[in-house]
């Protein structure tokens, strides 16, 4: 069937990381931290800290586990509460955890191809979307604003807005549905082979791997799932949707 929309990932595919993880997320906390105190809030730092980082860890493996996604909001409130703090904390948890992202949000860039690509595609009357997991919704329209990705994708859905992720079918759905098209016509592209493609292949669709800066927990799904293509680098996918129409799109 004939191709008519695209859905993509975000990080890894649209956008690559230029930075350390470990310092983004060690001054990230440290921003946080900072942020309440600036606001008089008296904490154990030490304790809220330790807690935090834990909390996310542990958010981390229950969405794994589980697919539903726990957002980082969900573990500073949890992080909080443990730390005993004071109830005028909780009401800045949403500034916060923006303050959090920051240093992340810094690090992330648009691959120099992805504007031309979406450009491109969204020119020649395509569909174009974004499914993201992540465990923060306005980090991710942040993100698309700033990386100016905006104009050519709608809509742009993240697991912590939708509160479930990918591989399940839910959340495809809701684009296909948005779309009202059926899944043979979209194309899921992505950087993992347990999320992206498999999640493609749970809803009906072909996904296509990109490996550009694909992670290296792909190693360990490489025998049981199969991307229907893969390519190296996003200048390669309009020839790949082309190869695959049946018909012109209209």
């Amino acid at each position: 069937m004939t191709v008519r929309g695209v859905i993509f990932d975000l990080g890894s595919t649209l956008m690559y990381f230029d930075a350390d993880w470990e310092d983004v997320v060690s001054r990230g906390v440290a921003d946080t931290l900072a942020f309440f105190r600036s606001k008089r809030v008296k904490l154990d730092e030490g304790a809220l800290a330790g807690t935090f980082v834990a909390e996310r860890q542990a958010g981390r493996e229950i969405a794994h586990r589980t697919q539903r996604e726990v957002t980082c909001t969900d573990s500073l409130r949890a992080a909080l509460e443990k730390v005993e703090a004071p109830p005028e904390a909780f009401p800045l948890v949403a500034e916060a955890v923006r303050v959090y992202f920051g240093p992340e949000e810094a690090a992330w860039k648009a691959y120099p191809d992805a504007k031309t690509v979406l450009k491109g595609l969204f020119a020649q009357g395509y569909r174009l979307g974004l499914l993201s997991n992540a465990t923060d919704d306005p980090f991710v329209q942040r993100l698309v604003n700033r990386l100016e990705l905006r104009a050519w994708l709608s809509p742009t859905f993240s697991s912590a807005g939708l509160g479930f992720r990918k591989p399940l079918r839910e959340p495809f759905g809701l684009i296909l549905s948005r779309w009202n098209l059926p899944p043979e016509a979209v194309i899921m592209v992505g950087d993992t082979l347990n999320a992206d493609i498999l999640g493609a292949h749970n809803t009906g669709m072909r996904g296509v791997l990109l490996t550009a800066d694909e992670p290296p927990w792909n190693d360990q799904d490489r025998e049981t799932i199969f991307p229907d293509a893969t390519i190296p680098a996003l200048t390669e996918l309009p020839s790949l949707i082309e190869s695959w129409q049946d018909r012109r799109v209209v």
